[in-house]
């Protein structure tokens, strides 16, 4: 009776995991096809792990813009930067709120979930971008972060774009 009893206990766990695991990809899977693609701006710095092999870490310059502008509101350790968003789907800096504002999606502004660890750094996009080595030229030239943004504020990074706002992808040579 022990062994059964512990059989269903992992069983349930299992089913438990799964289901929670599923309904993440679900809903990542959803902000990539019905996202908002917005383009941020990167000030990037371009790092080699030996762990890792190449990837360029990710530094958005519009975090520069909410800590100088917002540094009295930053206590805060989540909440919602919006964005307005111009006709090159260049994101820009317009407040920030610990509340999803509810005109999010709506006209040229959206909002993007932060994260705060400190008073000085701020994440409000993926902060690395890993490529296959020895591609590193093809993303030296990167100018903007691309991201899917979903109506919760939800985003996830599909891409580096050149200064054209161009997807750079990865070339065989």
């Amino acid at each position: 009776m022990k062994k059964n009893s512990r059989t269903l206990v992992i069983l349930i766990t299992l089913i438990l995991f799964l289901s929670f695991f599923f309904k993440a990809v679900i809903e990542k899977e959803k902000t990539l096809s019905e996202g908002k693609l917005i383009l941020l701006e990167l000030a990037p710095v371009d790092p080699r792990s030996l762990m890792q092999g190449d990837y360029m870490q990710l530094k958005y310059k519009i975090n520069n813009t909410i800590i100088e502008k917002e540094k009295r509101t930053l206590g805060a350790k989540r909440g919602y930067v919006t964005l307005k968003i111009d006709s090159l789907n260049i994101g820009h800096f317009v407040s920030i709120s610990d509340t999803l504002s509810s005109n999010n999606g709506i006209d040229d502004l959206i909002a993007i979930k932060y994260f705060n660890g400190d008073a000085w750094n701020i994440s409000i996009g993926a902060e690395s971008y890993f490529f296959q080595e020895g591609k590193r030229e093809q993303f030296e030239e990167a100018k903007y972060g691309g991201l899917k943004v979903d109506d919760k504020g939800n985003s996830i990074l599909i891409g580096l774009y050149d200064k054209k706002r161009k997807l750079i992808s990865f070339k065989e040579k």
